[in-house]
């Protein structure tokens, strides 16, 4: 049994994966191969981890068994032709997720970005600002998706005495189950929080912004292919999205160009939503135990389909 190890750990993360899995297997880190190397090892490996270019992975074989992603979403892989199993890091990242995205919420609500444009200007501002400034308490909240960062989410909201509508289309604890009762409830909405997979291009769309009421606030830690991000910006410059708080984008890094770079009510926490000082730590702790479950026989908890997007 052989693993490739293909994943961005720091040293001492990577050197602990490596000796909890020599039991298992022979393990072989990616870290001096050679692209032509590299193919071999992917063409010679039953086990993979990590996300290397979905090129490389024309070279996988039928022997190549099980594939752990280093990432919760994997929609460059969507073409890939894989017959094994699949497995994402599941929630792992999801409470930091949660974090990040509520705090640019309740940061924006508060004027937290515009008093530090003045901070940074050794101007005080304080009264010119006052009614610039809203509460996060009572806001009538919609979470698109269900799922674990949207479960973090939610609970957050709720100490805020938010009142919380989720959106699944499966899901029978959500509350709104097809984009047309999503359509109608957006008038009442407040707040939304865009927390979906990869796999539903441009969902939040001109329809979408058309419904919303006036005055609400966008905010997305899902992934940046879900908004309509034209659409998005036209809506903030109306006013009739009262700014946005967004961990992704649809092009990553954020072109030069973006004029979402100067709007002031706009908040870009660049893609660190999962960022924490300790993820590397909780990536080893997540990849053993998936490889772990798939070597025992058992069920792997976080296994995902390419082709669904989740």
């Amino acid at each position: 049994m052989k693993i490739l190890l293909y994943a961005s750990l720091q040293k001492q993360y990577q050197d602990a994966l490596v000796e909890q899995l020599s039991d298992s297997a022979e393990v072989i880190v990616n870290d001096d191969l050679s692209e032509d190397q590299l193919r071999e090892a992917i063409a010679d490996a039953d086990i993979l981890i990590g996300n290397p270019p979905a090129e490389l992975l024309e070279n996988a074989t039928g022997k190549l068994q099980f594939w752990q992603l280093e990432n919760v979403g994997f929609e460059q892989y969507k073409d890939v032709d894989f017959k094994g199993k699949v497995a994402n890091v599941g929630d792992m990242s999801a409470a930091a997720c949660a974090e990040t995205i509520v705090a640019g919420i309740l940061g924006f609500y508060r004027g937290v970005h515009i008093m530090v444009k003045h901070q940074l200007k050794k101007h005080w501002a304080s009264e010119k600002v006052e009614n610039k400034l809203g509460l996060l308490g009572g806001k009538e909240v919609i979470i698109l998706g269900s799922g674990a960062i949207g479960q973090h989410v939610k609970k957050i909201l709720e100490a805020f005495d938010c009142k919380i509508r989720m959106t699944a289309k499966s899901d029978p604890d959500a509350h709104i189950h097809s984009f047309d009762e999503l359509l109608a409830a957006l008038p009442e909405t407040d707040l939304i929080v865009n927390t979906l997979p990869g796999n539903l291009d441009n969902y939040v769309s001109e329809a979408f912004f058309n419904a919303l009421k006036e005055g609400a606030l966008y905010a997305n830690v899902g992934r940046g292919n879900t908004t309509d991000e034209p659409e998005m910006i036209k809506a903030l410059e109306s006013g009739k999205l009262l700014g946005a708080v967004l961990d992704v984008t649809e092009v990553e890094p954020l072109p030069e160009d973006s004029k979402l770079w100067e709007m002031e009510n706009v908040i870009l926490t660049q893609h660190t939503g999962a960022a924490h000082k300790d993820r590397d730590r909780d990536k080893v702790n997540k990849f053993v135990e998936n490889v772990k479950q798939f070597l025992d026989g058992e069920e792997v908890k976080d296994e995902v389909s390419l082709s669904d997007g989740y």
